[in-house]
């Protein structure tokens, strides 16, 4: 089944989902937040510790279904003698039940702005080891 992907996932929050089943993360990375964007409540995500470019058959993650999504804009002002900057930053918070353990089938193409699917079957426990 084909699912959208966040990558690089600490292994201490992915260590945490799977223990508690419930946890918010809040995401900051620019490809990941644009995955995030694209999802809505109730979609079933994948998530890995493996970076975005080190993907590939086989890699293994975590299925988790989306309970609550929040999307929020920052906006900072910086000014000194000589220079005003202002600038915004977007995040997003997703709170996430965990589903169960899935391997990657296949990497979708990545294109920059999109989100990142792969192609993931779910597996028990002791297959995914």
């Amino acid at each position: 089944m084909q699912y959208i992907a966040l990558t690089g996932i600490s292994s201490q929050v992915l260590k945490e989902l799977q223990e508690n089943k419930i946890r918010t993360i809040e995401i900051h990375s620019p490809q990941n937040f644009i995955s995030v964007y694209n999802t809505e409540v109730g979609d079933l995500i994948f998530l890995t510790k493996s970076s975005y470019n080190d993907i590939n058959i086989g890699t293994i993650g975590l299925l988790a279904m989306i309970k609550e999504r929040k999307i929020s804009m920052h906006h900072f002002v910086s000014r000194s003698q000589e220079m005003f900057e202002e600038y915004e930053t977007f995040t997003a918070r997703v709170q996430l039940q965990v589903k169960g353990i899935a391997r990657v089938r296949m990497v979708g193409v990545s294109v920059i702005g999109s989100p990142f699917f792969v192609d993931a079957d779910s597996v028990t426990y002791l297959e995914a080891k």
